[in-house]
C-alpha cells in the first residue's frame, strides 16, 4: 500500500512483545530499517497466540516513507544457507526433555539473532531458543558440552555447542555474532578439534580422582542463541527502591508498569532494550550523570553458570550432576554491602561470557515532580564542552546534558520536510511543532527537582556559565511536556537522522563511543570532529557530556571505497587512541564484544587481560558462553595436549 500517511500502530496484550512492536514503529518510522530488523520485529510480534493487532488511527509525517523498507523487507534474501553445525541428535534430545520448548532454525529468524546494530558482518546462530524456565536453560547448558562414543575408534569426543544468549538485539560491537575457531564449518572435518587430556573429573560418570587424565578430541559443533523474551517477570514494588524483574523485560516495558507507584527506572540507553541485555552490557545512557550506570542501578542478580563438566556418553540421564550448571543468586536488596566479593559487578558488563542472567534486581527513583529543559548554541565545539564541565565542577545538578556537533544539527535539519512538521508520536498525541535550528555545536540540559524553584535555580545557574562566561547564544528553556520534547527533538531523533545523512539506504553503520575525564572533554571531542572533517568522512559527534562520553555515527554504504572505509576506521582508531592516552575508556557504554577488545590490553596492561582469562577460564572451562568476546580464551578449553 503505497502512501506517504498510513496506520502502522500495534498493540500487543503480551508485554515481553512491547520492544519489538515499538522498535518496528520506530525503524517505520524513522525511515532507515533494516529490513531484515523490520522483518525479525515483526515475526516477534506475529509469534504471540495473544497479540491482537489493531490499526489504530495513527498517522506518519508525510516526511517519511516506510513502505520502501516494507517493500525491500519481503524481497530480502537470508544469509547462504548452510548445513547446521549442531551435533545431529541435539534439538531431538532437548525437544525429547521439553516437548513444549519453542526452538527455530528459520533462516531469517538465524540471521536475526546473528547481529546487534553494529557494522559487524551477521554470523548466525544453528538455531534459536526460546526457554520459559531456568530448568529448561539448565538443560540446555548441560547438552552443549556432551562427549560422544565413536565406534571403531579409541579417543571418545567431547562437543562443545556455543551459547550466546539474546535480549532485544541493540548491541553495538558485535556481542551476539558467532566466532567459531579456523576449519569449523564442516561437520566432517576431522582436523577441527584437537586432543587434549582432560582431569577425569570433569566427567559426569568418573570416580574423582586426582592426577587423573582422559584423552578425548574436543571438537566444536556451532552455536545457539537463547533468545530471554519469555522472561518477563516484574515484581511488585512493595515500599523499598527497588524492584525484582525478568531478563527479558524490557526498559520502556518496565517503566509503563510502574507508572502507578511515582516510582521509575532511570538507566535510558536510547534503544527499548532489556534488563539483562543492559545488565550484561553495563549501559547507561544520557541519564547516567544523574542516576549512574547499570553498574550502580543493579542490587542483585540470579544467573546460570556455564557447566563445569561434561555430560559423559556413559551418564546420558545426567545422575550425577556435580559441576552442571545451576542458578546463582548474587547480590542483596540492602542498598549497600561490604559482605564477600562483589559479584553482581563481576558479571555486570560479562556481556553473556561468565552466565545467562535470568533476574534482576534494579534501583528505582522517584519520578520529579518538577522539569525543566534547556538548550544554548555556542559558537564552537570546544566552548560548549568547556560549559559542561563547568557546570558539573559548581556542582550545579543536572539530570541530563548532551552535547551535539554542527553536523548532528545540520542532519537534524536536514530530517525535517520543507514545510513545518507536526509530529504527534512522541509526545502521546500533543502536536511537536519543530523548527530548524541554528547548525551551531548545541548543549542540550535537562534539570528536575522537587519544586520549581529549586529547578528553576538550577536552570540560572547554567544559563549564567553558558551565556556569560562561554557566550553561549539562544538560551532556551521550556517546562511542559510537549515544548520540552520539541526542544529536544534534534537529540532524540539523532541516531536515524545521522544515518539519513548519506544518500541511500546505508548497509551499517560505526557507531562508536569512549568516555574521557571531564578536564581533557572539550580537546578530544574537538579534535575528533576535526578528524571528521578532514577525512571527509560523514558523521556527527555527540555525546553525554556530564560525564564525558561521546560518541560518532558513521553510516556506510555498500558501494563505498575501500580508502572510504578506512578513513572511517581510522577516526574510530584516533579518537579511541586519544581516550586512552589521557586515562580514559575505549568504550563508556557500549561494551567490548569483539570490536574493542583489542583496545584492552592498552588500558589495563598484559597483567589486567591475563587476569581477566583467568576469571573466564575458572568460570567456563570449556569457553561455551559468547566465546571470543572481551578476551580471547582457548576455544578447545585451554587443556593439556
Amino acid at each position: 500500500n503505497n502512501t506517504s500517511s498510513r496506520p502502522i500502530k500495534t498493540m500487543a496484550a503480551n508485554n515481553g512483545l512491547r520492544s519489538a512492536q515499538r522498535r518496528l514503529e520506530l525503524f517505520a518510522i524513522n525511515r532507515c530499517a533494516s529490513p531484515l530488523i523490520c522483518l525479525h520485529h515483526a515475526n516477534r510480534l506475529k509469534a504471540c497466540p495473544s497479540l491482537s493487532i489493531d490499526t489504530s488511527s495513527f498517522k506518519i509525517s508525510s516526511a517519511f516513507s516506510p513502505c520502501r523498507f516494507l517493500a525491500s523487507a519481503c524481497s530480502a534474501e537470508p544469509s547462504q544457507l548452510r548445513e547446521s553445525r549442531l551435533p545431529s541428535d541435539f534439538l531431538s534430545v532437548l525437544k525429547k526433555r521439553h516437548p513444549g520448548l519453542k526452538t527455530s532454525t528459520n533462516q531469517y529468524e538465524l540471521d536475526s539473532h546473528g547481529h546487534g546494530e553494529s557494522w559487524h558482518p551477521t554470523s548466525p546462530p544453528d538455531a534459536v531458543i526460546y526457554p520459559t524456565s531456568v530448568e529448561e536453560i539448565e538443560d540446555i547448558l548441560r547438552l552443549c558440552c556432551r562427549e560422544k562414543e565413536n565406534e571403531g575408534e579409541a579417543l571418545s569426543t567431547v562437543e562443545i555447542v556455543s551459547i550466546i544468549p539474546y535480549g532485544a538485539g541493540t548491541s553495538l560491537e558485535g556481542h551476539l555474532q558467532f566466532l567459531f575457531p579456523p576449519n569449523n564449518n564442516d561437520n566432517n572435518n576431522k582436523e577441527d578439534g584437537d586432543i587434549v587430556e582432560i582431569p577425569s573429573s570433569c566427567f559426569t560418570d568418573q570416580d574423582k580422582k586426582f592426577n587423573s587424565y582422559k584423552k578425548v578430541q574436543i571438537k566444536r559443533k556451532g552455536g545457539i542463541s537463547i533468545d530471554m523474551c519469555n522472561f518477563q517477570s516484574i515484581g511488585e514494588v512493595t515500599g523499598d527502591t527497588f524492584v525484582k524483574v525478568g531478563a527479558g523485560v524490557t526498559r520502556n516495558t518496565l517503566n509503563e508498569a510502574l507508572r502507578h507507584t511515582g516510582m521509575q527506572f532511570m538507566v535510558d540507553p536510547g534503544a527499548d532494550a532489556t534488563i539483562g541485555g543492559m545488565t550484561a552490557t553495563a549501559a547507561s545512557g544520557t541519564a547516567a550523570v544523574k542516576y549512574g550506570t547499570m553498574r550502580e542501578n543493579v542490587l542483585a542478580m540470579s544467573a546460570i553458570l556455564p557447566p563445569t563438566t561434561v555430560l559423559s556418553a556413559n551418564d546420558e540421564n545426567n545422575n550425577n550432576t556435580t559441576g552442571t550448571p545451576e542458578e546463582v543468586r548474587l547480590g542483596c536488596n540492602a542498598l549497600k554491602s561490604s559482605a564477600g566479593y562483589n559479584l553482581t559487578a563481576l558479571l555486570t558488563g560479562s556481556e553473556g561470557t561468565l552466565g545467562i542472567l535470568t533476574e534482576i534486581t534494579v534501583k528505582l527513583h522517584p519520578i520529579p515532580s518538577h522539569v525543566i529543559a534547556a538548550s544554548c548554541a555556542f559558537a564552537d565545539l570546544h566552548s560548549a564542552a568547556e560549559a559542561v564541565a563547568m557546570i558539573r565542577m559548581m556542582g550545579i545538578p543536572v539530570s541530563r546534558i548532551e552535547l551535539l556537533d554542527e553536523m548532528s544539527i545540520r542532519a537534524f535539519n536536514k530530517s525535517l520536510p520543507s514545510e513545518e512538521c507536526s509530529d504527534g508520536h512522541e509526545s502521546g498525541g500533543d502536536e511537536l511543532h519543530l523548527q530548524p535550528m541554528e547548525v551551531s555545536p548545541t548543549l542540550f540540559i535537562e534539570f528536575a527537582g522537587h519544586s520549581e524553584t529549586a529547578a528553576l535555580e538550577d536552570l540560572s545557574a547554567a544559563q549564567n556559565i553558558c551565556v556569560n562566561e562561554f557566550e553561549g547564544t539562544n538560551f532556551q528553556s521550556a517546562s511542559d511536556e510537549s515544548t520540552r520534547q520539541a526542544l529536544w527533538a534534534a537529540r532524540h531523533r539523532l541516531y536515524y537522522s545521522s544515518i539519513a545523512l548519506r544518500a541511500g539506504s546505508p548497509q551499517s553503520t560505526v557507531l562508536t563511543d569512549v568516555c574521557v575525564p571531564l578536564s581533557h572533554f572539550a580537546d578530544i571531542i574537538s579534535a575528533t570532529a576535526l578528524d571528521v572533517h578532514e577525512m571527509g568522512v560523514i558523521g556527527p559527534c555527540f555525546g553525554h557530556a556530564g560525564d564525558g562520553n561521546f560518541h560518532c555515527i558513521l553510516p556506510l554504504l555498500p558501494d563505498d571505497t575501500k580508502e572510504y572505509k578506512d578513513k572511517v576506521f581510522k577516526v574510530v582508531e584516533n579518537l579511541t587512541d586519544r581516550a586512552i592516552a589521557v586515562g580514559g575508556t575505549c568504550s563508556g557504554e557500549h561494551g567490548v564484544g569483539y570490536g574493542k577488545k583489542k583496545y584492552l590490553e592498552r588500558m589495563y596492561g598484559k597483567g589486567g587481560v591475563s587476569m581477566m582469562k583467568a576469571v573466564k577460564q575458572s568460570l567456563d572451562p570449556f569457553n561455551i558462553l559468547n566465546p571470543g568476546k572481551i578476551v580471547d580464551n582457548d576455544f578447545y578449553g585451554g587443556f593439556r595436549r
